[in-house]
């Protein structure tokens, strides 16, 4: 005789502070995947018959909270081998994000650490478009703009495009898959600090052959940043300030003004030299 199959059915009930809190906490210690399924363990069980589950999860949430407060430092610091320790300890740890909510996937694109982003991309970190066009995850942006495409104009949660984060940190083959779904080279991002655009980023980020390519599809080299730091800076102006020399003559060529002045007055050659740039101050004068 068959046995018969347990009777399910859906609920919505009203949790109060602290059996909010021990739902969260049964989550955040990973002994439950989910809030709904915490709910059901502790029906199943009572709130009050499960103290010892929740000092146990308790004790677990701390933690995870203490090997995440790890791995971000480890990413920040560059250490390659505490960083593998921790993916050892909990593969999860790929995905570890910082008070401000950045993975760690996205803060070794930040700090340069590429041997540490490809190990956590390995291990499974997962990235959001914006993170994907920033680690140059080209495969990945497709995929979300295959399910998605409106991401294409969209902006991260801190106002930058698509293109310019891909162009920011010099990933070339993203910068071109976006160009050619036919991603607004000139667009602004809205991030408020410098409300520039991807060739700005790219000469920021120090990659000239990204410059290369986007002055090759339209990039306006004379476009200015309106954000509060960098007001009135052209290409030039932004190449100048960080001395970066093999770009004045490509943004030269490509039609960029060197009497173009900053909201404060300045030139890319007065800007240069200010910044102590001499070399990058007489190739503006030449």
């Amino acid at each position: 005789m068959p046995s018969k199959r347990k009777k399910s059915m859906v609920l919505s009930i009203r949790l109060d502070e602290a059996a909010l809190e021990a739902v969260d906490l049964l989550v955040e210690s990973g002994l439950e995947p989910n809030r709904s399924r915490a709910v059901t363990h502790l029906l199943n069980v009572g709130l009050g018959a499960s103290e010892e589950l929740l000092v146990k999860a308790r004790s677990l949430a701390d933690q995870v909270k203490q090997l995440r407060s790890e791995m971000v430092e480890a990413v920040k610091g560059g250490q390659l081998d505490k960083v593998s320790a921790l993916l050892g300890q909990d593969a999860s740890l790929a995905n570890a994000r910082n008070d401000n909510g950045e993975t760690a996937v996205l803060m070794a694109a930040y700090y340069r650490s590429s041997a540490i982003k490809e190990m956590l991309l390995d291990h499974g970190a997962e990235l959001s478009i914006y993170e994907a066009a920033a680690v140059g995850g080209t495969q990945r942006v497709a995929e979300w703009l295959e399910q998605s495409p409106e991401l294409l104009g969209s902006y991260s949660s801190d106002g930058y495009t698509l293109l310019g984060l891909a162009a920011h940190f010099g990933s070339e083959e993203t910068v071109q898959y976006l160009l050619g779904q036919g991603a607004d080279v000139n667009a602004r991002s809205r991030d408020g600090n410098l409300n520039n655009m991807a060739i700005h980023a790219a000469i920021a980020g120090h990659y000239d052959s990204v410059v290369k390519l986007l002055i090759a599809h339209g990039a306006d080299v004379n476009a200015v940043c309106q954000g509060k730091w960098r007001q009135g800076f052209t290409a030039l102006h932004v190449a100048a300030y960080f001395g970066r020399n093999a770009m004045i003559p490509l943004l030269l060529e490509a039609g960029a003004d060197r009497a173009a002045l900053t909201d404060e007055g300045r030139t890319a050659a007065e800007l240069a030299a200010m910044r102590e740039h001499p070399e990058t101050a007489a190739l503006l004068q030449a």
